[in-house]
């Protein structure tokens, strides 16, 4: 039985590397050619574009994992099915779920790898990469006086401060319902901030209609909240600052991402909402690549004639299909109509299904 492991395994292995292999090469490509204009014209030096894809190069991996190991399964279990060496293995007593264990253990061990590189090297690279592709590969667009607005915006600011802004306009410089939370040394909230917008004077941030609060430890307000018409708030964050340093989920890992929520509890279902759905998906995601296993290998085993081609064309149309359930889901959730832990699980789970009921039919 360990002959049989180490075969299918070094089958899967090796188309799957391969496969990962083109995958990233094409991205990097399309992603060239996005921009060639803008190299060409304005002579962007190859050790920038060398440095951005050195950092890009782990989010497309994790991006074309799932994919990788769809193909892989199909490929692999479509010859030994061509083959009539599946067949062999079950006159020899060996079950189909026997079969894919190996391919089981490779799916998960693939997916733990995914979280793992998702969690703790794309939050860094994430931040340097689009640093890169910000100050050196678009720089020059920036004389495109069209504004562009960046939204849910967040710094980690001096003074142990959040600042949170829904939206930044960065030609304008200007700020959208703002939200700042004021943290003493032990990080226990002491002070909320909202204010319905900001704008940069030049010299200092002026923020408008403004509400402060005292909070005690237990996260309760202290008196009466003081309100301002306009006021200038001393934070020492410039509008570079708000640029460089839109929030996304990839840039935190979970741990971080967890924390931050805590930080902004209480400041608007919708925000905490949308951030509960980016934490529960960064567990849910690793696990796409296991699942997609599951699902192509029944297709892949069609023992009729032309079962190849049908394995392949089917197993495809059902991973895009699979994207698009947890596009789809995950918008749900965004929008507050899915519980954020069901918008991050739902298409692993009704895939899960779907690949255990077909697996069956075939035992």
């Amino acid at each position: 039985m360990r002959i049989i492991d180490r075969y299918l395994a070094k089958g899967f292995l090796g188309s799957f590397i391969w496969c990962l292999f083109v995958f990233v090469i094409m991205a990097v490509i399309i992603d060239i050619f996005s921009f060639i204009d803008d190299i060409v014209k304005y002579k962007i030096a190859f050790q920038s574009i060398f440095a951005f894809y050195v950092y890009y190069t782990p989010t497309i991996l994790v991006q074309v994992t799932p994919m990788a190991a769809l193909l892989s399964t199909i490929y692999m279990l479509s010859n030994l099915n061509k083959n009539n060496e599946i067949t062999a293995m079950k006159s020899s007593g060996i079950g189909l779920w026997r079969i894919m264990a190996p391919l089981l253990v490779l799916g998960f061990l693939v997916s733990a790898f995914v979280f793992i590189v998702n969690d703790k090297i794309i939050p860094i690279s994430s931040k340097v990469s689009q640093m890169i592709r910000r100050e050196e590969l678009e720089k020059h667009r920036e004389s495109d006086k069209q504004a562009k607005i960046l939204e849910n915006v967040a710094v980690y600011g001096t003074g142990n401060r959040i600042v949170f802004a829904r939206n930044y306009d960065t030609i304008n410089k200007k700020l959208g319902d703002i939200i700042i939370h004021e943290h003493d040394v032990s990080e226990n909230l002491v002070s909320k901030i909202t204010a319905q917008s900001g704008a940069w004077t030049g010299s200092s941030w002026k923020f408008y209609k403004v509400i402060m609060y005292k909070v005690d430890n237990s996260g309760k307000i202290i008196g009466a909240p003081v309100f301002y018409s306009e006021k200038i708030l001393p934070l020492k964050e410039r509008p570079r600052d708000f640029a460089s340093r839109e929030w996304k989920a990839d840039f935190m890992s979970y741990k971080e991402l967890r924390n931050y929520i805590e930080n902004f509890r209480g400041s608007g279902m919708k925000i905490t909402k949308t951030l509960l759905v980016d934490l529960h998906y960064k567990i849910a995601f690793p696990f796409i690549s296991l699942i997609i296993i599951m699902v192509a290998a029944p297709f892949a085993m069609l023992a009729m004639r032309g079962g190849v081609l049908i394995g392949v064309g089917m197993s495809i149309v059902i991973g895009l299909f699979y994207y698009a359930v947890i596009a789809i889901s995950l918008a749900f959730g965004k929008a507050g109509i899915f519980p954020p832990i069901i918008a991050a699980w739902f298409g692993n789970i009704v895939f899960a299904i779907l690949g255990i009921y077909l697996l069956k039919k075939k035992v």
